[in-house]
């Protein structure tokens, strides 16, 4: 953990798009994106017992069913991050942007919904260095040893869904995904004097394989003032037919003098995932609710590197990988749905979230994350839209554990557009 923060430091570090600055981002397959949308953004990412006529929720394909059927939901969303990094009384700031999501929803028939969108899965970004002063142990002078350590890539999901109701309050659903993507992780260490040579390592992979989530939502009246929504979500977990690559480099100024690669078959999986959670609605006023969700990361194949026989391996295994499971808690109130005046229909969310990591950390379980967000739904009422929607809102997050983790407080803007066009109604001409 030291070196990880002596990356940091010792660097100056630039805004980057990948919407990730973090050097946690250096394990697995990167930090993972927490999938919310504009609709629970500010609930912290509630979502399990959430739907409605304007609600494009993914995390629960059963909610498509509950999708207006006069109209087309469309819907996108961006964030905007500042970081602060902090290990020992040393501090940076990265700043970064990402493109959260798009995606689209609407009926096909009675009480079936469908939806397709393009999200991030994972992110990959950092690119530190650091340098320090070798002692003078051949007679030449002081010379000076720089590491570099880069890490790029990340994983998209295509997907598209369906939700059928087959009788009322009860929903099915699923989604089929394509993942896609790869990562480069890089280390070169190199010395002011050219004649040393320079030693580089890089870690490579792709990964394209399908992902399949399942869900069901019942919803039922608890009194006349009250309606409860349970929802559960199921990710399938399998096995990806993809390889991972090592290659350890010898440099001597610019040129190779040595190299050994390494190919790793079968090298990653998908875990299995529960998601399950409720949502109760008061007078269609205010509704709250709670999920907790379940990734079953442990036993996961990952590339790393083993002792064998007292021998560094690189070699699939099953060790740096922990099971990852998270809390939601989160409310939103809107003033009147049914209103006539723009006020009646600004809605308020609040939520907070806590969540332990999928993968470790010198053989350490890697740092928790305490999540804190507020939002603002403000309506959008022109000629061809009255339900369109412009979410804002904020996030603090907090990573980090004990005095040897590093600790990462991040400050968040989220946008979301939800547009939604009546493109399905029957115009009578007399």
């Amino acid at each position: 953990m030291v070196v990880l923060f002596t990356m940091i430091v010792g660097s100056r570090i630039t805004a980057q798009t990948s919407g990730n600055n973090s050097p946690y981002s250096r394990y697995g397959i990167g930090t993972l994106s927490d999938g919310s949308q504009s609709f629970n953004k500010g609930m912290s990412g509630l979502s399990q017992g959430m739907r409605g006529l304007t609600v494009v929720n993914w995390q629960n394909p059963a909610s498509y069913a509950a999708v207006d059927s006069l109209t087309l939901l469309f819907d996108i969303g961006a964030s905007f991050t500042t970081a602060h990094m902090t290990y020992n009384g040393s501090s940076v700031n990265p700043q970064n942007s990402l493109l959260d999501y798009v995606q689209a929803a609407f009926h096909i028939m009675k009480n079936v919904g469908v939806s397709f969108g393009l999200r991030p899965y994972s992110v990959i970004g950092y690119n530190f260095t650091s340098s320090k002063m070798m002692e003078d142990i051949d007679g030449y002078g002081e010379k000076v040893q720089t590491a570099t350590y880069l890490g790029e890539g990340g994983t998209h999901v295509v997907y598209g869904g369906l939700g059928w109701a087959p009788f009322k309050n009860f929903s099915l659903g699923a989604n089929m995904s394509y993942l896609f993507g790869n990562y480069t992780h890089s280390s070169t260490v190199s010395f002011s004097e050219t004649t040393i040579q320079s030693l580089s390592r890089k870690y490579m992979g792709d990964i394209n394989t399908w992902l399949l989530d399942l869900g069901t939502q019942y919803a039922c009246k608890l009194n006349n003032k009250n309606k409860l929504t349970l929802g559960v979500t199921v990710g399938v977990g399998h096995k990806i037919n993809e390889s991972a690559m090592f290659i350890n480099q010898k440099l001597l100024s610019t040129s190779v003098i040595g190299a050994d690669t390494t190919h790793v078959k079968d090298a990653y999986q998908i875990p299995w995932s529960v998601s399950a959670g409720f949502a109760v609605t008061h007078n269609e006023h205010f509704t709250w609710g709670l999920d907790y969700i379940c990734q079953m990361w442990k036993n996961c194949r990952f590339p790393e590197f083993d002792n064998v026989n007292g021998t560094q391996v690189y070699q699939v295994g099953k060790n740096s990988l922990s099971n990852l499971q998270k809390i939601i808690i989160g409310g939103e109130y809107e003033g009147n749905p049914e209103g006539l005046r723009f006020r009646d229909h600004v809605s308020y969310q609040f939520g907070a979230s806590y969540a332990t990591p999928y993968y470790k950390v010198n053989n350490q379980n890697g740092p928790k994350s305490y999540t804190l967000s507020l939002g603002i739904g403000l309506p959008i009422i022109n000629q061809y839209s009255n339900r369109s929607v412009l979410k804002i809102s904020t996030q603090y997050e907090r990573v980090g554990g004990g005095s040897s983790m590093i600790k990462e407080n991040y400050f968040r803007l989220c946008l979301g557009l939800s547009f939604n066009a009546r493109w399905f109604n029957k115009w009578k001409f007399e």
